[in-house]
């Protein structure tokens, strides 16, 4: 029997947020569920070299096979976890999986010099991969691989079929994916980019799926796990659940479906249960799925924030790109959440194939007349293996596809405008977000230094009116931004407003400081952000 060892590539530095890799918990626990030995390493979870930690592992538990994976942003740190293993131990069999492989299996396969690619969902293969490598059987005989033959040649096995019943996999390796220093972390500030909680206040996040796959064929959009819709059992959801909150004490919900909104019948028996476990929670809805009976039910379930799909306010460009939905549904939508007052949150996303200065406008117009509402403005990312991606390739808009990828997607004129055009978009809305254009602003009515925290910080006691709801919500933490505004989330509304950093953390703020930041920031945002050579700088600062 071989040792097989998975790795969690380093997404984030110890105590600063990566997504919790499901998939790969998914495909351990289905490992170990089929008797064979696995152990781990999250590489987020240390702050020793890449190299130290996996040398250390390999040895220590006579490591025959290595697994990792990810999503094609992460190319890099996938591609680092793997050309470390080789200079380890040259001989270890290397097995890639997730997005980053089935987006464009042959041209990762090839540049990221592994043995094996795991294409689609990995459970199944991966474990029958490993009977495979473990018995001597043949290989060409498992779905969903690709991998070199004696003569090298490259294989594509034959596709592997969509897991049609969810239920039937075991939940994902928490423990050994070390879940409970996931847990353990602060994330709220980080996942919801403002304060909501106090820093003494218990945030026990977990992010789940219930569903997989999507039928919708968005162009900005790619599916890893296919477009054949399945759904798991409610009873089998919540038995995950039951098993979170028992286990991990965890009291803030984030459902990850690509699509939770499609059975109208399910979300309310979804929104029925949840109630008893007096939580917090979000989800992602279709725009076409809500009501203003849903939105009642959600309020009273705890919902902290649903996600609504609505990327332009251009009918024109909602067409475009697929979406199946029009502009007056998302009013509709927003109009009815804002009433009730459940907090919705949904991005604009500039630069599809058809766009122009005038459909732009319509969209950056609409967001700035809308400030209650929280939307993010941004633009398309061409990802492997979206529709507009292949776009780009087959009219030469990525001129080195490797180079592309390893630089994260960076932005690239898809659209109708002339380049400068586009540059000036680009400028403008980066300006707008930068310079919080579009945040409505609190007023904070007190603060006080009430202590000194354990890690040397003052803690100050604040009030601060919400300018929407119009109530007051109070809060306890210490000084997080440096620049001079401040974002954080009412308690009420849960609408993220900016105050000000100086009438909060009077003693500490500087505003020298602040001023010079905030300048930076615009700069770098308006300007800057568009070349690489300072995209590296940032993120060596970050």
């Amino acid at each position: 029997m071989k040792n097989f060892l998975f790795v969690v590539p380093r997404f984030a530095p110890v105590g600063k947020y990566y997504s919790f890799p499901i998939g790969m918990g998914y495909v351990m626990s289905s490992m170990k569920q089929k008797g064979f030995r696995v152990f781990c390493v999250n590489l987020c979870h240390t702050s020793d070299s890449v190299e130290k930690t996996l040398a250390e592992s390999i040895k220590d538990n006579e490591i025959d096979v290595l697994c990792t994976g990810a999503m094609s942003f992460n190319w890099n740190e996938v591609n680092d976890v793997v050309e470390t293993t080789k200079r380890i131990k040259p001989g270890i069999v290397t097995v890639v999986g997730g997005a980053i492989i089935t987006a464009d299996p042959t041209f990762s396969f090839e540049n990221l010099g592994i043995d094996y690619g795991v294409i689609g969902e990995g459970e199944k293969t991966m474990a029958e991969l490993a009977a495979a490598l473990s018995s001597g059987e043949n290989i060409s005989e498992v779905d969903g691989l690709i991998f070199y033959d004696k003569d090298k040649n490259i294989v594509l096995t034959k596709p592997r079929e969509a897991i049609s019943d969810l239920d039937a996999l075991p939940f994902p390796d928490y423990e050994g994916l070390e879940f409970d220093k996931w847990v353990a972390n602060s994330w709220m500030e980080q996942c919801y980019q403002a304060l909501i909680f106090d820093c003494d206040e218990k945030q026990r996040l977990c992010e789940i799926i219930t569903s997989r796959g999507c039928p919708y064929s968005c162009t900005f959009c790619y599916h890893p796990l296919g477009k054949k819709y399945r759904q798991r059992s409610l009873d089998n959801a919540f038995k995950e659940i039951d098993f979170l909150v028992k286990t991990y004490d965890i009291n803030i919900l984030n459902v990850l479906d690509e699509l939770f909104s499609l059975n109208e019948e399910r979300v309310y028996s979804f929104i029925e249960r949840i109630k008893k476990y007096n939580i917090r929670w979000s989800a992602q809805w279709r725009v076409n799925n809500v009501n203003e009976a849903i939105f009642k039910e959600l309020k009273e379930s705890g919902i902290l924030q649903i996600g609504l799909g609505v990327e332009s306010m251009s009918d024109k460009i909602l067409k475009s790109m697929k979406k199946k939905i029009n502009t007056s549904q998302i009013e509709s939508a927003f109009k009815t959440a804002h009433e009730v007052g459940v907090c919705v949150g949904a991005n604009i996303i500039l630069g599809d194939l058809e766009e122009t200065e005038e459909t732009v406008k319509e969209s950056v117009d609409w967001w700035l007349a809308h400030p209650q509402y929280e939307i993010s403005l941004g633009f398309i990312r061409a990802v492997p293996d979206a529709p507009i991606y292949r776009y780009a390739l087959v009219n030469n808009l990525i001129k080195d596809k490797l180079q592309f990828i390893k630089e994260r997607f960076p932005l690239i004129n898809l659209t109708k405008m002339t380049d400068k055009q586009f540059r000036r978009v680009v400028k403008d809305v980066n300006y707008m977000n930068s310079s919080q254009k579009n945040r409505l602003e609190g007023k904070v009515l007190s603060s006080k230094v009430s202590s000194v925290g354990d890690n040397g910080k003052k803690i100050y006691d604040f009030q601060v009116k919400c300018p929407l709801c119009q109530k007051t919500s109070d809060y306890r933490y210490f000084q997080f931004s440096l620049k001079p505004y401040s974002i954080i989330g009412c308690k009420h509304c849960y609408k993220r407003i900016k105050v000000s950093t100086k009438k909060i953390f009077y003693q500490d703020y500087n505003s020298f400081r602040g001023f010079v930041l905030q300048i930076m920031t615009v700069v770098y945002f308006t300007f800057l952000k568009r070349f690489s050579f300072f995209r590296r700088i940032r993120n060596m600062l970050r």
